[in-house]
């Protein structure tokens, strides 16, 4: 049995979900793998920033990375696009630029990359202008589309019921629910 029939009639889904499963269409026809079983991560985010704590702004380090995690903002401009991953670590912040990635690329970033969805990248460890610790990528692959958007930012997971049942969405947008269990006796 296919996993297509297993989906509920896009009919009947929000309109964000449509999107996403429209965006998930289009990647199979084009013979993307949405899910793919693995990337070559080299380091985790917190050891990335343990290994480079006091960096000047705008500096380049020479040293290449691949790291992997969920996309939870994105900044999407014309020549340069932002975006913040989070693995169970920390977060990072990740720049794609038109002159590393290719128009093609870029664009492919811009079109089928949501909040939520989990990602791959290799690039060079540098520092913004502003003094950000940051991957300047010139690889990228989608890791794993993420069909439901993620709660509002700002609000979050509010509804206790909510936060137990989907424990999954309360870990991925609630930083003490993340912190509770990294500490939590073993």
């Amino acid at each position: 049995m296919s996993d297509q029939s297993t989906l509920p009639a896009t009919d009947d889904l929000p309109e964000q979900m449509r999107v996403r499963r429209e965006k998930l269409d289009r990647l199979r026809a084009a013979g993307i793998d949405p899910y793919p079983v693995g990337f070559p991560r080299t380091t985790t985010i917190a050891d990335l920033r343990a290994k480079h704590p006091d960096l000047a702004p705008d500096t380049a380090t020479g040293e290449r990375v691949g790291i992997t995690g969920r996309v939870v903002l994105a900044r999407t401009g014309g020549k340069l696009c932002f975006a913040t991953l989070r693995d169970g670590s920390g977060d990072l912040q990740v720049m794609l630029s038109l002159d590393k990635l290719g128009a093609e690329r870029l664009a492919a970033w811009k079109g089928d990359i949501d909040l939520g969805d989990q990602v791959g990248v290799e690039g060079e460890v540098i520092t913004s202008k502003r003094g950000e610790l940051s991957v300047m990528v010139d690889r990228w692959e989608l890791t794993a589309k993420c069909l439901r958007p993620l709660p509002d930012k700002h609000k979050g997971l509010n509804d206790p019921e909510a936060r137990v049942r989907q424990r999954y969405v309360d870990l991925i947008v609630n930083p003490e629910a993340r912190e509770m269990l990294r500490c939590a006796p073993r």
